[in-house]
């Protein structure tokens, strides 16, 4: 198929241009950034060599000085939360805990009863699977399996369709 139109050949053709143009600039810019590189290593084998040992000493000095005033605002902050936590009843903070430990359990437990549940759909997906496998078009696959009045209703979905939806989503005919 070919396309004459020239409004089409011509913004194709500045379009190329352009690229072209963009890949040289690209090139230079390579070229100054390794001349940048090298600078930039030369400065740093220089700058190495340079102690200040007065502003060293200085910002060593500042530096223990902020540690020190951490370390008291930590301080202050761990006798805030004593002194809050102190003024809470005996009562209240024994069923907080109770509650958390209750939550904890429960917690636990639901997490084993979901170990349980996928154990289960480890073994019965592939029985499913091999059960419906003949009765699946070439893109097809399992979407779903529910018990319907005793019986496994099994619900399939197409991969084909599913691209095709995507697609025409993706690209919407104008």
């Amino acid at each position: 198929m070919q396309i004459t139109d020239q409004k089409i050949v011509k913004l194709l053709t500045d379009k190329d241009e352009l690229v072209k143009l963009g890949r040289e600039t690209s090139k230079k810019l390579e070229k100054l950034e390794y001349k940048i590189k090298i600078l930039e290593d030369r400065e740093k084998a220089i700058t190495a060599k340079v102690e200040p040992v007065k502003l060293g000493d200085r910002a060593e000095a500042l530096k223990k000085e902020i540690n020190d005033k951490i370390k008291e605002f930590e301080k202050i902050a761990s006798d805030i939360v004593k002194e809050k936590l102190a003024a809470i009843p005996k009562d209240i903070e024994d069923k907080h805990k109770a509650l958390l430990k209750e939550k904890e359990q429960m917690e636990r437990d639901r997490n084993k009863i979901a170990l349980k549940v996928q154990k289960i759909k480890d073994k019965v997906v592939p029985m499913i699977k091999k059960e419906v496998e003949p009765n699946l078009g070439e893109y097809e696959d399992l979407e779903s399996a529910t018990i319907k009045n005793g019986v496994v209703e099994v619900k399939k979905f197409s991969h084909l369709e599913e691209f095709k939806a995507q697609y025409k989503k993706a690209n919407p005919k104008k």
